[in-house]
């Protein structure tokens, strides 16, 4: 199969002599495996001897319950006198991982532990037993730019030539665009698994299937017990069809769940990494919104299998977020007057906001020059499908910018 470059692979090679423990963190499906086979094969291209290059998925209950029995014993058993480097799969299976972690951290000098797992939950509680010896680096199915590797060296080459840039500001006519919102169209309406980006269409559909399937049975049934099972399933339904800021009230009683059942299948839903809530962004306390959320999908393939449609105004908004929170602390704003914008990014230090509206064609909006006036940015920027321009509001200047550039 195809190899694709990873955006994030340069940050963990950085790590990789580091003696913290790397840990790669993200959705079942979205290429964890196949991450730490490429860090293998590129630690055996540096003449690192093979059988120092340990490759364990704790899938496996075999090897799960020896690790479990005694991890020191299980680790000596790989050990020489050269440095021995530990591609540990699927670690989210392991009970007690922290503390069993830990233990070996600090019982063997001379090894590296790169460990990957699907459970957030799981994998941020390594925090609390592994201070200043771990390094997250979280790995999501495909951004645009992946998917376009896939594609072709071509469409990777315009895209890298066209690609909005923050700091620059600089706008330029793409004569490409039309063959880059075709392949937009296809990214959002099966989604950015590896898996379905690189298969054929007709089997693609077939795919998001099997990923959903497997979910339920791997991450939800086998980490947190199948009491919430269908619960979980009709929530992610509903959700999927739903646009813009939830209110819990609305949901719970949608989705025939109490209070503390949503909040907690809601949890688990974002800590398996099949949804991301995004929480409002305010400073005044008496006239913004700070309670309620937005959701949106990791993949919107699945988003689409879910809700058996494609909405293209959910999928456009859903894009932006996903696009940017890779990058970016992203949050919404919206007031008691309900006047809103799609999201808001602190890219710097320097404390200023850009505000971010999502609209099919570029319009500014009363919302938009409210925020402005009221916070005073310096950038704005309008997502949308085709169109590129720049204008002013008092000092901000406020860019629409096609989705394909961002």
């Amino acid at each position: 199969m195809t190899y694709i470059q990873r955006d994030i692979e340069k940050d963990i090679e950085n790590w990789i002599e580091e003696r913290e423990i790397i840990a790669i963190r993200g959705p079942r499906q979205a290429g964890k495996t196949t991450l730490l086979m490429r860090i293998k094969e590129k630690l055996f291209n540096k003449r690192i001897n093979e059988k120092n290059i340990i490759y364990l998925s704790f899938e496996d209950d075999l090897l799960r319950i020896a690790f479990e029995e005694n991890p020191k014993k299980f680790v000596s058993a790989y050990l020489g006198e050269d440095k021995v480097y530990f591609l540990l799969d699927e670690v989210q299976y392991i009970k007690d991982v922290g503390r069993k972690l830990k233990l070996i951290f600090d019982s063997f000098n001379n090894i590296k532990l790169i460990i990957t797992g699907s459970s957030s939950f799981d994998l941020t509680n390594l925090g609390k037993y592994l201070v200043g010896r771990v390094i997250f680096f979280d790995l999501y199915p495909f951004n645009f730019f992946e998917f376009l590797k896939a594609k072709g060296e071509r469409y990777e080459k315009i895209y890298s030539e066209y690609r909005f840039d923050i700091k620059e500001k600089k706008i330029e006519k793409n004569p490409f665009l039309e063959e880059l919102n075709n392949l937009f169209k296809e990214y959002l309406s099966f989604g950015s698994y590896p898996r379905v980006v690189l298969a054929d269409n007709n089997k693609k559909n077939e795919i998001l299937k099997n990923i959903f399937i497997t979910y339920i049975e791997k991450d939800i049934i086998s980490l947190y017990g199948n009491k919430y099972r269908d619960e979980i399933i009709k929530l992610m339904q509903i959700l999927a069809s739903t646009k813009g800021i939830i209110k819990y009230e609305s949901l719970a009683s949608d989705s025939k769940l109490n209070f503390n059942e949503l909040k907690k299948i809601l949890s688990i839903l974002q800590d398996s990494f099949a949804i991301s809530i995004v929480s409002p962004f305010h400073k005044n306390l008496i006239t913004e919104l700070k309670k309620n959320p937005k959701i949106y999908f990791i993949d919107y393939g699945l988003r689409n299998y879910l809700a058996n449609k494609v909405n293209l105004d959910i999928l456009y908004e859903n894009f932006i977020y996903n696009e940017m929170t890779r990058k970016y602390n992203v949050k919404y704003w919206r007031t008691t007057a309900k006047t809103e914008i799609d999201f808001i990014i602190q890219p710097g230090q320097n404390n200023d906001l850009i505000p971010i509206e999502v609209k099919t064609t570029p319009k500014i909006t009363r919302a938009l020059r409210s925020f402005i006036e009221t916070y005073k940015p310096s950038l704005a920027l309008i997502a949308n499908l085709d169109k590129l321009s720049k204008d002013k509001v008092n000092q901000c200047d406020v860019i629409s910018v096609p989705f394909v550039h961002l």
